[in-house]
Order: C-alpha cells, then sequence, then structure tokens
C-alpha cells in the first residue's frame, strides 16, 4: 500500500512539475525546448492526472505491469481528447491562441492533482 501510494506521489509531482514547466514555454522559450516540455504534456499530462484522479476499479485490481497499457491507452486518448475539444472550441469562438489552451490545460492538470493530493492526505488521517 506505501508503495502504491509513493509511485502515485512521484507521478504526481511529475505531471505537476510538466504542467507548471509547460505554461511560461507556452508563451516564449526556445523552440527545441518547448516541443521536449509542451509535447509530452499535451500527449499524457491530462489524462494521467485524470487516472490518478478516477482510479478505475479495473486498473484497482491489477498490479504491476500489466495495467500499464491500459492506463497509457486512457492516458493518451483523453490527453488527446480535451485537446481536440479545447481547440475546436476555440476555432468556434474565433479566439484561436494556443498558448492559452496550453495554460487551460495545464490549470485543469493541476486541479486534478491537487484533488488526487487532498484525497490521499484524508485517507492517511482517518488511519
Amino acid at each position: 500500500m506505501a508503495y502504491e501510494q509513493r509511485a502515485v506521489g512521484i507521478t504526481s509531482a511529475v505531471i505537476g512539475a510538466v504542467a507548471l514547466a509547460s505554461i511560461p514555454l507556452s508563451f516564449t522559450g526556445p523552440a527545441e525546448l518547448r516541443l521536449a516540455v509542451i509535447g509530452p504534456f499535451l500527449l499524457a499530462g491530462p489524462g494521467t492526472a485524470l487516472i490518478l484522479f478516477l482510479k478505475p476499479a479495473r486498473l484497482q485490481k491489477g498490479t504491476g505491469f500489466e495495467v500499464l497499457p491500459l492506463a497509457a491507452a486512457i492516458a493518451v486518448s483523453f490527453s488527446l481528447a480535451s485537446g481536440i475539444l479545447l481547440s475546436t472550441a476555440m476555432l468556434y469562438t474565433g479566439f484561436w491562441h494556443p498558448s492559452a489552451a496550453v495554460c487551460l490545460l495545464a490549470g485543469l492538470t493541476l486541479v486534478l492533482l491537487a484533488a488526487v493530493g487532498r484525497r490521499s492526505r484524508r485517507k492517511e488521517a482517518a488511519r
């Protein structure tokens, strides 16, 4: 149990750090660095935060590497879907600012990670 909480904490910290780093890089910075940080974030950041927040029952039953392909598929598909929906909404409203989209997705990711952290602290306090 402690190993699982530690893994969730490390994953949350990494995703949170990449989300925070992508906010200023969405406005300025070297193109190579922007691609190296924002690309992977948009590919898996919001989806990974959603998986950590929801903890689906099917993922809870499995242990170790047997659930990794399912978790990766959910993370990538949700991340891409949220990016597509946000960009479609921006096109329809006439507000096309990719930097704002990255900031909104980073904010969504950070809110989900904060909820995960709050829930884990509540569980520790209940013990």
